[in-house]
């Protein structure tokens, strides 16, 4: 996987959908610095159990107290979006948001983007609630003007 592409992805299993979802944009694949503080920040350790595919990068949940069930793909790779759909679902989603809108976006900008697809994928069930929902955003939310938006980010 290269650098440019790697993203991280959670997606809340409810009994016939997928719930909400967090995303984020990992340096690296390490479990201590990259995918441990990424999965601790998005789930609750006392009533969720984290699935997942073989990859090692996240074999020390265990270790961290959270549930963590591991399935193995195997040589299939169309098997993936079986033993884990949701999360194919949500990246196959977005992947089309990003190439179908933008036609591609840098990763200086994907935090943004990805912020922008988990707020709306959140609210997806919500559509008469959501004109309020973006107006509270407009009238709270600080201008951010290009110069802004196009800085480096720092740290």
């Amino acid at each position: 996987m290269s650098s440019e592409n790697r993203q991280a992805g959670a997606v809340e299993h409810r009994e016939h959908t997928a719930g909400r979802v967090r995303l984020a944009v990992p340096r690296g694949l390490t479990f201590q610095n990259d995918l441990g503080p990424f999965v601790c920040g998005s789930v609750d350790a006392n009533h969720a159990t984290v699935c997942t595919d073989a990859f090692q990068g996240y074999g020390s949940l265990g270790k961290v107290g959270i549930g963590h069930e591991r399935i193995v793909q195997g040589k299939d790779p169309a098997r993936s979006a079986e033993i884990l759909p949701w999360i194919h679902c949500v990246f196959g989603n977005l992947k089309t948001w990003l190439r179908g809108t933008f036609h591609g976006v840098s990763r200086k900008h994907m935090p943004g983007y990805l912020a922008e697809f988990s707020y709306r994928f959140d609210r997806r069930w919500r559509e008469e609630e959501l004109f309020g929902f973006v107006l509270r955003r407009a009238a709270h939310g600080e201008p951010l003007p290009y110069n802004r938006r196009v800085a480096e980010r720092v740290g």
